[in-house]
């Protein structure tokens, strides 16, 4: 009787083993949800002004999605207009906006907003648009690894009037190395500036070997963080708080790329031309000059006949050209995007064409006198 009684007692004892083990199991389950519950915008139109800079002008909510066990997810805002998210490059111009840690909603000021719109996303001022904003949640693996989960979405539109601001791009301010004085104030000539708020930064520099020893020592001091940034572990690499950085040779007049993310910086050497119509598109025969006092590139005595074309090329070819854009903006017209439209001379006669491209990317400009 005994035994049969610890059998029993055996067989139930492994039958909630059992049963609390298959349940642990069933709890480990990593579920996919569908998208991310409860996401909402405080705001469904915005007329944006600077009465309304430093109010709290939109908040995004949402709530965590099920993924049937505890893990950690990371959640993204993107921004975009309704024609960039269908196709094959669906969402690819997208502005993206990191959550911090467990946080489940995301407020803009009006000025804050306002940037990205204009900045950013570049929507027109004094005209509504409409707004597409995407909420992705991702996991995360420890590993690095992507991880096995697709990410998922919620999606609400709004319509958005932005306004009209000079903008004031993030900038890397030269600063001199050793005997070298530079302002201390943000400088024509000597800044790098990020057009797209996005850690990239480039600008043009003229530096006199003011040092020697084949170029100037100087250092990048962030307008943002206070930040200074010099040498890494080569001539094209940055850390923060590195030693003098060499643009060489100098002196010269070089294109300038500082990328913070990867830490990098490169020098590229240009010489300027003004390649059109009236010289039969030569990329050598109209040079353009430097001026050290004004820090702009001038051509004089150029001859240019009204309604004919002309663009900025510079070291024999079209890789690091500028054209206008429909407002008649100076902007890049290289690769990979080949943009911009040849200028147009507004009418026949000898002129002097200056180029300036002393205020750092997204400042660019150009005369004809």
């Amino acid at each position: 009787m005994k035994k049969s009684l610890s059998a029993v007692l055996l067989m139930i004892l492994f039958s909630c083993l059992y049963m609390g083990c298959e349940k642990d199991i069933e709890q480990k389950v990593l579920l996919s949800p569908t998208n991310v519950p409860g996401f909402t915008t405080s705001a469904q139109s915005l007329v944006l002004s600077t009465t309304n800079d430093n109010s709290k002008v939109v908040t995004f909510k949402f709530n965590k999605p099920d993924y049937g066990v505890r893990v950690v997810p990371s959640f993204t805002l993107q921004f975009d207009i309704p024609s960039d998210t269908t196709g094959t490059n669906a969402w690819a111009k997208a502005v993206e906006v990191k959550l911090s840690g467990d946080s489940t909603e995301k407020s803009y000021t009006g000025k804050d907003f306002n940037s990205l719109l204009v900045n950013q996303l570049k929507l027109p001022t004094g005209t509504q648009s409409t707004l597409v904003v995407r909420l992705k949640s991702d996991i995360n693996q420890p590993s690095g690894d992507a991880s096995p989960v697709q990410p998922v979405y919620s999606v609400v539109t709004m319509t958005v009037t932005p306004y009209k601001v000079e903008i004031i791009y993030p900038a890397l301010m030269v600063r001199g190395g050793n005997s070298w004085i530079t302002p201390a104030t943000r400088t024509n000539g000597l800044v790098l500036t990020s057009v797209n708020f996005n850690n990239k930064y480039e600008g043009y520099l003229y530096l006199p070997n003011a040092d020697g020893w084949g170029g100037d020592a100087f250092k990048l001091e962030s307008s943002t963080t206070g930040k200074v940034y010099g040498w890494g572990t080569s001539a094209t690499t940055l850390s923060e708080g590195g030693g003098n950085l060499w643009l060489a040779p100098a002196p010269n007049y070089m294109k300038v790329t500082v990328d913070l993310d990867a830490m990098t910086i490169s020098y590229t050497p240009v010489t300027f031309y003004i390649s059109g119509d009236d010289n039969n598109w030569s990329t050598s025969a109209t040079p353009m000059t430097y001026d050290p006092a004004t820090k702009k590139l001038i051509a004089n005595n150029v001859n240019l006949t009204a309604g004919k074309k002309f663009v900025f090329t510079s070291n024999g070819g079209y890789d690091n050209s500028y054209k206008v854009n429909a407002e008649g903006k100076l902007v890049f017209a290289g690769p990979p995007a080949w943009t911009g439209n040849n200028i147009t001379a507004p009418s026949t006669g000898v002129f002097k064409v200056t180029l300036d491209l002393s205020q750092g990317a997204g400042k660019y400009t150009y005369s004809i006198e």
